[in-house]
């Protein structure tokens, strides 16, 4: 499982602090690094806030999939971005994005993207992404 960065807000670690992790997971639950297009695989995605202001925290996570094809372009999924409401009193998270069928055969760079939107819908300043290594997808 990789694990990428997590950006907050300019705070002591002991008010607010945050990781997160994302891999690709096979029909059979198994991370790999290949894949059928047809087959139902995921990106598997947890993520974990902790310290004194996560009660605090209201609004909503963003998460999506940004997937670039090695000499030709970007694609996002889902879209609209999957959303979660911030729970207080607990800072963990789980996501799970079916991407069968949503990319064609090649090879992808893929990353997890995590943005949050405050209570009153506007960008937050919580964040993370995580850049998940070479992705072969095939027919």
């Amino acid at each position: 499982m990789a694990s990428g960065e997590f950006h907050l807000m300019k705070v002591p670690a002991e008010q607010l602090a945050g990781v997160v992790h994302g891999q690709v997971v096979d029909p059979g639950a198994q991370p790999t690094k290949v894949v059928r297009r047809g087959e139902g695989w995921t990106v598997d995605v947890s993520w974990e806030v902790t310290g004194e202001l996560v009660d605090w925290l209201a609004g909503r996570w963003r998460l999506e999939v940004i997937a670039d094809l090695v000499g030709g372009g970007e694609s996002r999924h889902p879209s609209p971005p999957v959303e979660l409401t911030f729970t207080p009193g607990s800072g963990r998270y789980t996501a799970s994005i079916p991407m069968r069928g949503l990319l064609a055969p090649g090879t992808y760079d893929l990353v997890v993207n995590l943005t949050t939107t405050t209570a009153a819908g506007t960008a937050g300043a919580l964040g993370g992404f995580v850049v998940i290594s070479k992705l072969m997808v095939t027919e």
